[in-house]
């Protein structure tokens, strides 16, 4: 990452930081000024031709598969006419934006928006390469940063908000006066989705500062106020529940079956291309480091916030070997600071818990301050059950639909094959007669990793309940 990059400042003006880890006492993980909504002039061709793409409301590869001819003629004929405009797009200098760190993350957005509509618009039977145009300058701002070349939670949720009322650019934004700036889809139900988000890390930002006000009152050592530190965690279970709250409002914001069919696509990562295809970065040797950088474009999803396993980590709650795992697999793709605050706490004292246990051990297990602990824990514990309800609801039980849907159009396909034929008999068990057509085996890695995904956030759960002191 460039010496250079200046730290955001707060609304007053004073480094909005933690340590120097960019967070934000109000903010928390959001960037207490307003992401850019858009790049200065030099930078026009990129904002232009994604604004090509935004405009047209393309349809991802996977969503035409069960377009009629015509249609999907139609479809294929947009997605192809701007990709050819990728093609021809000049390779922009990014020395213009080097140093300022809100620059650097809007064009991160920007070119990792148009790498996915370039990636999940070509047709499945083509191989493809992102050009040069796109994967010299997304390297460079990557490097700059020290952030994934990829898009990630990062770019849609903390660094993609904009205030509702234009001229209050510099108040604090609220759960009702914020929105996303852009979308992949087009769909109200992907902004909804990434609403859901910001509003989860405005309000996490209190418990944030609480738990940091409860550690340093016990390093504190000297006359540790107890009480105080049983309001801190009071206030923070309130928090945790609240949290709870918006998180089941997806609910009412994103329909399951638009998040599965017309959002997932657009958001699948490189190392989980739908047709197995190898993504060719054109141009990448121009940039240092770039292959490295380059394992780093998995999937965007929730668990790239730090926001959930920061709370963990100030709570002391175990990890066990599959936590950790993941853990490890998704802080590569946060911020680079944050991550590194992450990692602070994760591998520091669990200074919170060990005074709980002090106390617990001292003075027994219904001291206010250790049920004010346990009530905390056991909010975590609730919140990851609410999580589960959302998983359930958005991805295991489309993925099943889809299993099924697709098992039955090629059993269908088998019987009419046959009839047209003239073959007689049980042709579903006939040999050369499996169920395996495309379909099937698109929906098949998507359902055999239910189990998996269900194992590891049950998992999760459960260590959390077992963090209450006794």
């Amino acid at each position: 990452m460039s010496s250079q990059i200046s730290p955001y400042k707060s609304a007053g003006g004073g480094t909005a930081a933690l340590q120097g880890f960019q967070v934000d006492r109000r903010m928390g993980f959001l960037p207490p000024q307003m992401p850019l909504p858009r790049l200065p002039a030099a930078c026009e061709a990129w904002e232009a031709t994604l604004d090509a793409a935004t405009s047209q409301r393309f349809k991802a590869a996977e969503q035409l598969i069960g377009l009629d001819g015509p249609q999907k003629f139609i479809e294929e004929g947009k997605a192809l006419a701007w990709r050819k405009l990728v093609d021809k797009m000049p390779v922009l200098p990014i020395d213009n934006i080097k140093g300022c760190e809100r620059e650097l993350r809007r064009a991160h957005l920007v070119l990792t928006f148009m790498v996915q509509f370039y990636a999940h618009t070509t047709p499945p039977t083509e191989v493809f390469t992102i050009p040069r145009s796109l994967t010299v300058p997304l390297l460079g701002v990557s490097r700059e940063l020290n952030h994934a070349p990829f898009v990630t939670y990062s770019d849609h949720d903390l660094h993609n908000w904009s205030l509702k009322d234009p001229h209050g650019q510099d108040a604090i934004p609220m759960r009702e006066n914020i929105q996303p700036q852009l979308t992949l889809s087009g769909t109200t139900d992907e902004a909804g989705m990434y609403l859901v988000g910001l509003r989860m890390e405005l309000k996490g930002a209190e418990a944030l500062e609480l738990l940091s006000l409860s550690t340093k009152e016990i390093e504190a050592a000297n006359n540790i106020d107890v009480g105080r530190i049983t309001t801190y965690l009071t206030q923070t279970t309130k928090v945790i529940e609240e949290l709870k709250d918006i998180l089941m409002t997806t609910k009412e914001l994103v329909r399951p079956e638009i998040f599965f069919y017309a959002i997932r696509p657009w958001l699948v990562g490189a190392d989980a291309d739908k047709w197995g295809r190898k993504w060719v970065w054109e141009g990448k040797e121009e940039v240092e480091n770039s292959e490295e950088m380059l394992t780093k474009v998995s999937s965007p999803t929730a668990g790239q916030s730090p926001l959930i396993p920061t709370l963990d980590a100030y709570l002391g709650i175990e990890e066990d070997d599959s936590k950790r795992s993941f853990l490890d697999r998704v802080r590569v793709y946060m911020d680079h600071r944050h991550e590194e605050y992450l990692q602070s706490l994760r591998l520091g004292k669990k200074t919170i818990r060990s005074f709980i246990q002090g106390i617990a051990k001292e003075r027994g297990p219904n001291t206010p301050v250790v049920v004010a602990y346990n009530a905390a824990v056991q909010a975590m514990k609730s919140l990851r059950d609410a999580h589960l309800v959302i998983v359930t609801l958005y991805i295991i039980i489309p993925s099943r639909k889809m299993a099924k849907t697709s098992e039955m159009g090629a059993k269908l396909s088998i019987v009419d094959a046959s009839l047209a034929s003239g073959k007689t008999g049980d042709c579903l068990h006939e040999e050369g007669s499996g169920v395996n057509n495309e379909h099937v085996e698109e929906a098949a890695p998507m359902v055999h990793q239910v189990p998996e995904l269900l194992k590891i956030l049950k998992g999760f759960r459960d260590q959390t309940g077992k963090t209450c002191v006794e």
